[in-house]
């Protein structure tokens, strides 16, 4: 059992580096058999060997989808020599869009020329193309730009670099100064950009997942779980081709601040019916955030316009608020029955308990702390202070870990539910959770998993068991349900010691089942005293107040029978 433990979560979850010695198996499950080793040089044909795989794959799975010229140039990097595969696929992990020549060098590259040419040839790169000026200014170093351009050489010696390039293209046009710098270097670029974002995306399925994923996974700082990847993701060219056009939608939103013009055509294309399941996920969120932005901005005919379309929460309860502020009490009377009928989430129920009733609703326990003004209860945070007090009070351990307890719980438990072989759930290898993870339909489409999990698990020594040895072969593994931080923090054996099977039984059961719903939202600290009294607690201090999504788990907690309260701090005048 753990001392008098006071942490947050972001120190629990600072990474996996230092393993708790007592995690069984720990270090060597995170770490077996590296492909690479961070003090030695990778293997020459590493890169070259995973742009293979990557390409391959896209095609088997996606080649009926691609845009022809995309296809083709798979296969042209499929058929080009050793040197040019391994030369491209440098290429691909460089950051900027203009390589120069000169700065071509690589070990496991023997003749840098010829590689240049086969790609070239195989029209996978483009020898001096017209890119923007800029670009290329940024690939030279200062002290070229000074030999390039005369103008510039009169500059002085402690002039930046920007400020020597942002002159230069004033004196010069882009294409004039394309033509003086070919004068002295070759430069290359990618074909099409464009067509490798595409590839990334298809292949991780995300993108916030780049190329460096492989060198994570091969240094062994991250693991995939195995999953057979039954089907692709998007059946069809057209089902990519709305994919993508809502991700272009969604790359506008985010530009409004910058070009508002482009509100007239967002509403109206957001208003076109999108019939493909990808598409209409990314649509609804799409809609939520347009929403927001219209609100933000004082638009409100197309703020409540956009929410009506939207059929996923909070679009009612942003639509009511919108009603009541322009003081149409009928219309939004009527839109708090329909909340009130058939609630979209746990959140509209509450907002509409609440919505012009103070005080409505359902009041979790609370305990007041009157504490001096002077107090220095903000350091280093409430929710520490909190922690701190009861502690010294009645002994015993606690951690702030705030949503990451009850998610690790359940990722642990329903491992082999989120990782089940679902058609269309897993679509790429580097997928850490199966795209509808948090649609509403997760727990529908995995009824059998789930009820032979809790057959499994039914007394407290097996469900003990089924999370002691998930934790023991799948440690380090990627579940974004699971923090392997928290459990170095507090071991599994002192969590289990701690908190009652039965709380981990209902609460895991229940959060498997509404995860889109109450992923957010649990209490801040857990403790666990010396008289063996367990309590999750929510702080707030003088100026917060409780979030509906907080409410709705006390409602939970007083349902299933879990010791939960708030601690409000009040300050004494």
């Amino acid at each position: 059992m753990p001392v008098s433990r006071i942490q947050t979560f972001g120190e629990a979850n600072a990474g996996l580096t230092q393993s708790r010695s007592n995690e069984p198996n720990a270090q060597d499950s995170v770490a077996s058999a590296p492909v690479l080793n961070a003090r030695e040089a990778a293997p020459a044909d590493y890169y070259q060997v995973n742009f293979i795989e990557v390409f391959e794959y896209v095609l088997a799975a996606y080649e009926h989808v691609l845009p022809t010229k995309l296809a083709q140039s798979l296969h042209n990097y499929l058929q080009a020599d050793d040197d040019a595969q391994r030369l491209f696929a440098r290429l691909l992990t460089r950051k900027v869009p203009v390589f120069l020549e000169q700065s071509l060098s690589y070990a496991e590259v023997g003749d840098t020329t010829k590689a240049l040419e086969n790609l070239a040839a195989y029209g996978l790169i483009r020898r001096n193309p017209a890119v923007p000026a800029d670009r290329l200014l940024h690939a030279l170093k200062k002290s070229a730009l000074l030999d390039y351009f005369v103008a510039a050489a009169g500059y002085p010696k402690n002039w930046a670099k920007e400020r020597v390039s942002e002159h230069i293209l004033a004196v010069h046009t882009d294409r004039r100064i394309r033509q003086i710098v070919s004068d002295h270097i070759v430069w290359f670029s990618l074909s099409s950009q464009s067509h490798w974002r595409l590839v990334q995306l298809l292949y991780f399925g995300q993108s916030n997942k780049d190329w460096s994923a492989h060198i994570r996974r091969d240094l062994g700082h991250m693991r995939y779980e195995s999953v057979e990847l039954s089907q692709p993701r998007f059946a069809s060219s057209q089902s990519l081709q709305n994919f993508l056009r809502e991700r272009t939608l969604r790359s506008h939103i985010f530009r409004l601040d910058e070009h508002p013009s482009l509100l007239p055509g967002l509403v109206r294309a957001l208003g076109e019916p999108v019939a493909d399941a990808e598409a209409a996920r990314l649509r609804q969120r799409n809609l939520l955030r347009l929403g927001k932005w219209c609100e933000q901005h004082e638009a409100l005919d197309e703020a409540l316009s956009v929410y009506r379309q939207a059929e996923i929460a909070p679009a009612r309860e942003r639509r009511v608020r919108i009603l009541d502020k322009r003081g149409d009490n009928e219309a939004a009377q009527q839109l708090l029955a329909q909340i009130a009928q058939a609630p979209l989430s746990a959140t509209e129920q509450i907002f509409g308990e609440r919505f012009g009733q103070r005080g409505a609703g359902y009041q979790p326990p609370t305990t007041v702390w009157s504490i001096d003004h002077d107090c220095n209860y903000e350091t280093p945070t409430v929710e520490n202070f909190v922690l701190h007090t009861l502690l010294q009070e009645q002994g015993g351990w606690g951690i702030h870990s705030e949503n990451a307890l009850l998610k690790t719980f359940t990722g642990l438990i329903y491992w082999g539910a989120i990782f089940a072989p679902v058609p269309g759930a897993f679509t790429n290898p580097f997928q850490s959770a199966p795209h509808d993870l948090m649609a509403p339909e997760f727990a529908s489409t995995r009824v059998k998993q789930l009820q032979n999990i809790e057959a499994r698990a039914a007394d407290d020594r097996a469900l003990v068991e089924l999370m002691q040895d998930t934790a023991s072969e799948k440690w380090g593994t990627a579940n974004p349900l699971v923090s392997w931080g928290l459990l170095q923090s507090v071991s599994l054996d002192d969590w289990l010691e701690a908190v009652p099977p039965g709380w981990v039984r209902r609460l895991s059961a229940f959060l498997i089942r509404n995860l889109n719903d109450y992923r957010k939202g649990f209490p801040d600290l857990f403790l666990c005293y010396d008289d063996l009294r367990a309590e999750f607690v929510e702080v707030k201090g003088p100026t917060d107040q409780i979030q509906p999504q907080q409410r709705a788990w006390f409602r939970v907690f007083r349902d299933m029978g879990i010791d939960a309260r708030v601690i409000k701090l009040k300050i004494t005048k």
